[in-house]
């Protein structure tokens, strides 16, 4: 994937797949990237009750998720380039106290549209800490090591999803639909504390000349014009805006179409979030005898069968419980394994500025994930048919995408 020429250092100077990442710091950094999906999902259980308090409906609601996907998306490439030429270390804190600050102030405004606002914020903040987690890892390893470490982390960030909604729903049945925010502030001062001992620079910015803004976008020309970047950034996204796809409706489809309350909603989720962490698992233990190729085709091609399931089943029985669970069951556990290794991938094609390929390839990935947010959202009124659509298209480009990456 990368040219070897340009294989990252590690900081002490040796190769980058001789310093293995011990346990401590794996957690850390797979900390610092769940608090972004965890601050994300945390809402869920919530928007019914906001939707009353705002006195709007579903359709608008929703852009408290979309706000804060296209946040990360905007803040991930300016968070990519301070993290080359700043160091991961300051540019993480920096971040984790924008997410603090706006996650406080969510909790008391009276206004939809400056909540909304806060949300983008509250992303932007939350967005750094997959961007330095990701270019921490490519700094210490090699390309198929980084995959593995990346799997890991992708496992521990999975717990989010089936965290989130259950302690969403109690605190906000408890202590009213914004006091989760407050939860999302608390989980990231928490974790910059724990930052600002234990988190590690692994990048020497003092140690080489810093490169120019124009230097920066030559970079960035040069990335969007790779079409093993683009195919691993599109992969990345596509399998993403399957799952946020869903997860945008899922609580009015389980309500309006199923008669399910928000419990059931919950515990389906968890199952797919479940789902996703033992595909990483699985992708994390069966990359180094399997093959990052192999296991990839192998996780695009169940997606691909993944979403079809879905619209075949909905199409013969409509929608019921197991129609939905079944395929989406698959999905998740596709998703699982192309998430770490189209990231892997796309920060391996510069390893020198994995930073900046980071932020660039989550931006590109997330953006798209915020679009068809928006676009689902709107399509649903009183049948899932239309999303199932738009999810299965989305499994279907995302398994087109591998052709992309080959020959890399």
């Amino acid at each position: 994937m990368s040219d070897p020429q340009t294989t990252a250092q590690a900081p002490d100077g040796s190769a980058a797949g001789s310093l293995p990442m011990d346990a401590p710091l794996l957690i850390l950094l797979s900390a610092t990237s769940a608090v972004s999906p965890f601050a994300l999902i945390v809402l869920a259980p919530a928007l019914g009750a906001l939707a009353q308090q705002y006195a709007v409906g579903s359709g608008n609601i929703q852009f408290l998720i979309s706000a804060y996907v296209l946040g990360i998306a905007c803040a991930q490439p300016v968070s990519g380039i301070l993290c080359d030429r700043l160091g991961r270390r300051p540019v993480l804190l920096g971040g984790f106290a924008c997410l603090v600050i706006a996650s406080i102030v969510c909790a008391f405004v009276e206004r939809l549209d400056v909540l909304i606002a806060l949300r983008f914020l509250q992303g932007a903040g939350a967005s750094v800490g997959t961007v330095t987690s990701r270019a921490v890892v490519r700094d210490m390893h090699d390309d198929a090591n980084a995959a593995r470490a990346m799997s890991y982390i992708a496992a521990f960030m999975g717990l989010a999803p089936i965290l989130a909604p259950a302690v969403g729903g109690i605190v906000s049945a408890s202590y009213g639909p914004q006091s989760v925010f407050l939860l999302s502030a608390a989980l990231g001062a928490v974790i910059w504390t724990w930052a600002l001992v234990k988190y590690p620079e692994t990048a020497d910015p003092r140690g080489h000349d810093h490169p120019t803004l124009h230097q920066w976008f030559d970079s960035y020309k040069q990335l969007v014009r790779s079409r093993v970047f683009v195919g691993y950034s599109l992969m990345y996204g596509l399998a993403q805006a399957v799952f946020l796809t869903f997860m945008t409706v899922g609580a009015a489809v389980f309500a309006h179409d199923l008669g399910r309350d928000s419990t059931y909603f919950g515990i389906t989720w968890g199952s797919l979030a479940i789902a996703y962490v033992s595909g990483a698992m699985i992708c994390g233990k069966l990359t180094m005898s399997f093959g990052q190729r192999r296991l990839l085709r192998f996780g695009l091609t169940t997606l691909l069968i993944g979403g079809w399931l879905l619209l075949a089943l909905i199409a013969v029985f409509g929608v019921t419980f197991w129609t939905l669970i079944a395929p989406l069951l698959i999905l998740s556990l596709a998703n699982g394994i192309v998430t770490p290794l189209s990231l892997a991938g796309a920060i391996s094609y510069r390893p020198m500025i994995a930073g900046s390929s980071s932020g660039l390839s989550s931006a590109i990935g997330l953006s798209l994930s915020g679009v068809f947010t928006i676009i689902a959202g709107a399509v649903y009124v009183d049948s899932f048919w239309p999303v199932a659509v738009i999810m299965t298209g989305l499994a279907t480009l995302a398994a087109a995408t591998g052709w992309l990456t080959r020959g890399e």
